[in-house]
């Protein structure tokens, strides 16, 4: 079918009324509100026409019906694609009267037939390649590549060809269209507010941690909300509040739980969103409203840019234990724990704001002042106020070699020596913290460290070590597992 809508305006999402089988524009969305929710699923944030049961979104719009007394049913259409039918309510004030019927939830209609789809009750005009009319009048049905069209006589006639609609014709997005019905007390206008879910739609914040030159670590922190559309639809000046938090989602929906991908549209830099709590959650209220085309990225600002302090650490180990203990003393002495490394980088900073869960990019300039991508980390709901630590890679200058130096195995007393050796080929001097874990038995002591450890707890030993410039250090120290008080397994 060759197709040509023309004399179109693109409006809100439009809805008809369907009464003894006979269809009319009956009301548009007066407005539409969102309510997304995050994602950590990062193939959301891709921009492109695709389905996903990712994400996780809450439409609110409000609406006008002119319904007559008695049972009817509202067609509404350009719904969400990936809509929960289940949880779709449209919500008349009970003061009205208006009470719920049934309700079903049609399959989308998408390409010419989801616009042609919107027309069916009205008037069109059918032309042939040659510009002949081939029919006019109410266009009734549409059958595949064909359109049901009836003439005033009453004549149907199955054609197809370039189709006019006409220029009044309020036409919505594509999508999923429901069919509602209802019963109203009397004839009159009434206003509703059509709320319901849909997979397809989250947001996540990305944050951009512009490090400055030197051996001072200090910065300049950017924070935005990515959103992106992949619903089904299009969102026209919605307005959006994003919710941030760890919310459990309905069974029926994907779980709520990268690197930052290209925007699909830009936005001039309004005023960063109102922040406020809701129940236990932060919510943020757009300044403005967006729209969310679908298949889009979009991007727009947190929070305003904030310069923070922070300190750079190098470490090596874990911070905390494996949380592994042998049931019995592991005194084999195969059972080595020699190896090397490269420290990570810890770059700290108390949180200026509270920064919901998303990925942080840090950048540092290099000798000609161009910003370098230096790695990236996830940041999980973080409070104002709380210790941020971003570990963007592994120090290449550092390296540590852990190795075995003793070994006294006397009864069920075992006395082992053990060594850290720190090297830096670097043109500075850094400090390299080092965790270790007595793991052998649970009844251990330490006889001897060079130099003494900055903690010793009942399962963490950790040094801090200056490391010179083209220089080395290391760390000597001996255990004493105790094992005569073992109790031995059944």
């Amino acid at each position: 079918m060759r197709t040509i809508t023309r004399n179109m305006r693109t409006l809100a999402i439009a809805c008809t009324l369907v009464i003894a089988g006979a269809a009319r524009t009956a009301c548009a969305a007066d407005a539409t509100a969102l309510t997304i929710y995050p994602s950590r699923a990062s193939g959301l944030f891709a921009p492109g026409d695709f389905a996903t049961q990712s994400g996780y979104a809450l439409v609110h719009q409000q609406r006008s019906f002119a319904l007559s007394a008695g049972t009817q049913t509202l067609v509404l259409m350009g719904l969400a694609e990936r809509i929960d039918p289940s949880a779709l309510l449209l919500h008349f004030p009970s003061a009205s009267g208006v009470r719920f019927a049934g309700l079903s939830v049609l399959p989308p209609v998408r390409g010419v037939a989801a616009v042609l789809q919107q027309a069916v009750g009205g008037k069109v005009t059918v032309t042939d390649a040659q510009g002949k009319t081939t029919a006019s009048g109410i266009l009734r049905a549409l059958d595949g590549n064909r359109l049901l069209v009836e003439d005033s006589s009453g004549a149907l006639h199955l054609v197809s060809g370039d189709v006019t609609l006409p220029a009044h014709l309020k036409l919505g997005p594509p999508g999923q269209q429901a069919h509602i019905s209802v019963y109203a007390p009397r004839a009159g206008t009434y206003r509703a507010e059509l709320v319901y879910p849909t997979a397809g739609i989250g947001w996540r914040a990305n944050y951009d941690l512009l490090l400055r030159a030197g051996d001072a670590c200090r910065g300049t922190l950017q924070a935005r909300a990515t959103l992106a559309n992949h619903s089904g639809t299009r969102f026209e000046d919605a307005r959006v509040t994003l919710l941030a938090g760890a919310v459990q989602a309905p069974n029926s929906m994907a779980a709520m739980t990268g690197p930052r991908m290209p925007m699909a549209a830009a936005f001039a830099a309004p005023p960063a969103p109102a922040q406020s709590g809701l129940a236990d959650y932060r919510s943020y209220r757009l300044p403005a409203p967006i729209s969310l085309v679908e298949g889009a990225v979009v991007q727009v600002p947190l929070y305003a840019p904030q310069t923070i302090e922070c300190t750079r650490n190098y470490v090596f180990g874990d911070v905390a234990p494996p949380g592994w203990s042998p049931q019995q003393p592991d005194f084999n002495p195969d059972n080595r724990q020699d190896g090397a490394g490269n420290p990570r980088i810890e770059i700290a900073f108390k949180a200026p704001e509270n920064l919901p869960s998303g990925e942080a990019r840090l950048y540092l300039p290099d000798a000609d002042g161009s910003l370098q991508f230096i790695g990236a980390n996830g940041i999980e709901d973080t409070r104002a106020g709380d210790r941020v630590v971003l570990v963007p890679g592994a120090a290449y200058d550092l390296k540590v070699t852990r190795s075995r130096t003793r070994w006294q195995l006397a009864g069920k007393v075992l006395t082992e020596g053990l060594r850290y050796a720190l090297s830096n080929t670097g043109h500075s001097a850094r400090t390299i913290t080092v965790y270790a874990h007595p793991r052998r038995w649970r009844n251990w002591e330490l006889l001897h460290s060079a130099p003494q450890p900055a903690e010793h707890g009942i399962d963490t030993l950790m040094w801090r070590v200056r490391v010179p410039a083209n220089g080395s250090a290391s760390i000597d120290y001996t255990l004493r597992y105790d094992a005569n008080s073992a109790v031995a397994t059944r």
